[in-house]
């Protein structure tokens, strides 16, 4: 992860209480200092739970699958791609499958996986993506 840039904390900062410095000031009652932030808080959160879903196409999944194993796409493209779900249920399988080994790509045999992947999206085709041991470590079941 990156961390955030100062600018990116002004914004936030900005974001938050500017609105509550405003609201405060016209109505002329500190609580809003608190209450406004709180409230943007709280309304971005209920956001981010909504079950939104991304409308793409498997050639449109091809093309950001393809931008990462060229390392051409922008350093949250990657995340974007495997962390926001898939409306389509068969590329949101394939989604889900997508191990902690494609992230870096640090094997041949990892960038031979997602090339096959990529070509089975073209192709109109359900790629296989095969499960890995340590994909596996977060579900097993302990004895």
């Amino acid at each position: 992860m990156y961390p955030p840039k100062l600018s990116a904390w002004v914004i936030v900062l900005l974001v938050l209480f500017l609105p509550a410095t405003l609201t405060a000031y016209f109505l002329h009652n500190l609580a809003w200092l608190v209450v406004v932030p709180f409230g943007i808080i709280v309304l971005v959160l209920f956001i981010a739970a909504l079950p939104i879903k991304r409308q793409v196409t498997p050639e449109q999944f091809a093309d950001e699958l393809e931008s990462h194993l060229l390392a051409t796409g922008g350093p949250w493209d990657w995340d974007d791609t495997i962390s926001i779900a898939i409306s389509d249920p068969r590329l949101e399988e394939v989604r889900m499958r997508l191990g902690s080994n494609l992230d870096s790509l640090s094997h041949e045999k990892d960038k031979d996986e997602l090339r096959a992947i990529i070509a089975a999206l073209r192709r109109g085709e359900l790629p296989e993506v095969t499960l890995h041991p340590e994909r596996l470590s977060l579900f097993r079941r302990r004895k």
